[in-house]
């Protein structure tokens, strides 16, 4: 099977050398994006992809109308055949360059109103955003990776990062991480469940914790800001997270940690709180910037030595609003 998979500019290598671990080939890479062949089974997560398009075909045209038109001809010759009643999704994508967000948005526009002539009720269904699930959709992707060359795709598989909306309220932008791993991992605090942030300073993802009704506990030297000071539901122990000694008798429901530090240290605290037992959900931020994230992935999921080995799920994201950084969500 043949792949093309997009990613955060900047991390094509990194993919692509995660591609390997489970049995990709790299075949080809540009600007945010890889194309990779696979002899087996795709892999069910990949840390760096956002989104997967399956078996691409390149189209190219010297003109717009030209490129309008043989993604036109693609579609309607696949769906000719098929019954379509169900809203099905429609994505035009580019790198981050300017001009090629601006192409694959005109041709996009041009491509839909053709469609709306030819098929208006297919047409009327369509869905113009990104792939939400995790699981194969069928519908039509086009990638530009070059002005005048898109690859094209009838099924896609999306990660599921997405760009948060910020609360004006929260005390910083780190509230947009932890909101986006919620969306993710599809599971937050609920009402009254028990919450310890280790590094909360400024609270950013306590201050999401206590929209949801949670009861924080914030571990940080650093003060707090905005609402999350004052608030009824938080309580602030001024120590360094690193000292932090849990003594409940209970495991609390959700453990956060967003701690500039190293990954390898970041990840020792966190496996004394899953062998221990003291969470149910965690969500933990790790620095990759000076570290190898290929090994940091391969250890995190070390069957018998990571902390895999305490999660009956764990995802290992780089989210939209992560930077040199990856997000660990268990449970």
């Amino acid at each position: 099977m043949k792949t093309l998979i997009t990613c955060k500019e900047g991390y094509e290598k990194i993919l692509a050398n995660e591609a390997a671990l489970y049995h990709g080939k790299l075949q080809s890479k540009g600007r945010g994006w890889i194309l990779a062949q696979w002899d087996e089974a795709l892999p069910q997560e990949l840390c760096f992809a956002y989104q997967i398009l399956i078996n691409p075909v390149k189209v190219s045209a010297s003109s717009i109308n030209g490129l309008i038109g043989k993604l036109l001809d693609l579609f309607t010759t696949h769906v000719k055949q098929k019954r379509i009643v169900e809203p099905w999704p429609l994505l035009f994508s580019s790198s981050g360059d300017a001009q090629l967000i601006h192409r694959a948005k005109t041709v996009e526009k041009i491509w839909l109103d053709n469609l709306q002539k030819r098929m208006s009720r297919v047409a009327k269904l369509s869905q113009k955003s990104i792939l939400n699930g995790s699981q194969l959709a069928d519908g039509l992707f086009v990638h530009f990776i070059d002005f005048d060359q898109a690859v094209v795709s009838l099924q896609a598989i999306g990660a599921r990062q997405q760009r948060m909306q910020m609360d004006p309220q929260a005390p910083s932008r780190s509230y947009l991480k932890i909101e986006e791993a919620f969306h993710i991992f599809g599971c937050e605090p609920k009402k009254n469940d028990t919450v310890i942030d280790l590094g909360a300073a400024p609270g950013g993802w306590s201050y999401s914790a206590l929209k949801r009704g949670a009861c924080v506990t914030a571990i940080d030297n650093g003060p707090l800001k905005g609402p999350v000071a004052s608030h009824p539901k938080i309580s602030h122990l001024k120590i360094d997270a690193f000292k932090y000694k849990y003594d409940r008798s209970k495991p609390i429901d959700w453990l956060l940690c967003d701690i500039l530090d190293e990954p390898d240290v970041i990840l020792e605290l966190l496996y004394e709180w899953l062998k221990h037992k003291r969470c149910r959900h965690f969500i933990v931020n790790l620095k990759v910037g000076r570290t190898n994230p290929i090994v940091l992935i391969k250890n995190i999921k070390d069957p018998l030595k990571g902390i895999a080995s305490f999660c009956s799920l764990l995802h290992v994201k780089q989210l939209y609003h992560d930077r040199e950084e990856i997000t660990l969500m268990g449970k």
